[in-house]
C-alpha cells in the first residue's frame, strides 16, 4: 500500500534540511566566507571542497583541497629505478596526496607538503563515511573549476583541442552529463542524511540584452540551466560600497537566474549571513507581505 503524506511547513522551526543552495557572484563578494559557517553548528558543521584554494584566509574553515577530477598516477619503479612492467605494460600507482607537488601557503606549516585530493576520492570518502563525520553541509567552491576539469577530460577522450570541436555537440553533452551526475549524487547523499549542499559559481560578466541586465553563472548555457534547475535557493552575492557588508539577493525575474522556493526568502535581499537567513525564515508569517524585517541578528 502506498502511504500519502500531507505537507505541513512550519517556518518557525527554521530552515529545512536537504536543501541545495547556489551562490553566484563576482569574486570577493563573501561567497566562501559566508559558506564556511552555513550550518546551525557554525563552522563545525561545514566542509568546503576547495577547488580554487580560496579558503586559505577563512579562519576556522574545514576544507579539503581538490586539484583534479581523478587521482593522478605514476609509473612504479623498482629499487634500481627501472619501470616495473607486467606483460610488457608499465605498472602504475596512485600518487599519495602528500606527494602531488603542493605546498602549504600560510601559517606555521607554510612551505611544507600539503595533501591534495581528486574529486573522485573525496566523493567516495563522503559516501562511505558520512555517518561518522561531523559535517551536515558540503560546499563545492567552485563548481566552475570542477566543470573545467571535466571539459579537459572530455577533450582528451574525444581527441579534440577544445570544447565545441566534436561533431554534433558530443563534447558539450558528455561534459554536462558528468557534472550533473556529480551534483545528483551529492544531492541524494545530503538528503539521505538531512544535510545541505552549497554550490558556488562566479557570475558571468554582465550582459545587456533587450535593455535588460542578464545575470547567470560562469558555466555553459545548457549546463547552467540544468544545475540551476536542481537548486532550491539561488542567490546573487554583492559587496556594498556604502557599508562594507556582503548581501545576497533572491529577487527573481525574467533576466535573472536567481530566486527561492522558500517563501520567507523569495524576492528578498538580505545580509549574506547564515544567522540572518535563519532568523528571517523563523520569523516569517504566511500573512506577511514580502517586506519582512531584515535587520541583522544581534544575538
Amino acid at each position: 500500500m502506498i502511504e500519502v503524506s500531507k505537507v505541513a511547513v512550519k517556518w518557525s522551526q527554521g530552515l529545512p534540511s536537504g536543501l541545495t543552495w547556489y551562490f553566484i557572484g563576482q569574486p570577493k563578494t563573501g561567497k566562501t566566507t559566508a559558506s564556511a559557517t552555513w550550518s546551525t553548528k557554525g563552522s563545525k558543521g561545514v566542509l568546503i571542497l576547495d577547488t580554487d584554494q580560496g579558503t586559505d584566509f577563512v579562519n576556522g574553515a574545514n576544507r579539503v583541497i581538490i586539484t583534479c577530477l581523478n587521482p593522478p598516477v605514476r609509473e612504479i619503479k623498482d629499487k634500481d629505478g627501472k619501470i616495473v612492467t607486467k606483460d610488457g605494460t608499465p605498472q602504475v600507482e596512485v600518487v599519495p596526496p602528500l606527494e602531488r607537488g603542493y605546498k602549504q601557503r600560510s601559517g606555521k606549516v607554510r612551505g611544507e607538503p600539503m595533501p591534495v585530493y581528486s574529486f573522485a576520492e573525496v566523493l567516495t570518502w563522503l559516501t562511505n563515511d558520512w555517518e561518522i563525520l561531523p559535517y551536515d553541509t558540503v560546499v563545492i567552491d567552485t563548481i566552475d573549476s570542477l566543470n573545467g576539469w571535466i571539459e579537459n577530460l572530455v577533450c582528451q577522450e574525444l581527441n579534440t583541442q577544445a570544447m565545441g570541436d566534436a561533431e554534433w555537440g558530443a563534447d558539450w553533452g558528455r561534459a554536462k552529463k558528468r557534472l550533473v551526475g556529480i551534483v545528483d549524487k551529492l544531492q541524494i547523499l545530503v538528503k539521505k542524511h538531512n544535510g545541505s549542499l552549497i554550490l558556488i559559481s562566479h557570475s558571468k560578466q554582465t550582459q545587456v540584452v533587450d535593455k535588460k541586465t542578464q545575470l547567470s553563472p560562469e558555466l555553459p548555457r545548457g549546463l547552467a540551466s540544468a544545475i540551476l534547475a536542481r537548486a532550491d535557493v539561488i542567490g546573487y552575492t554583492t559587496a556594498s560600497k556604502s557599508d562594507g557588508n556582503y548581501y545576497i539577493n533572491f529577487r527573481s525575474y525574467e533576466e535573472r537566474t536567481i530566486g527561492s522556493r522558500l517563501k520567507p526568502l523569495s524576492q528578498q535581499e538580505l545580509l549574506f549571513d547564515f544567522k540572518t537567513i535563519q532568523e528571517t525564515v523563523k520569523k516569517y508569517k504566511e500573512k506577511d507581505n514580502v517586506n519582512i524585517q531584515t535587520a541583522v541578528n544581534t544575538e
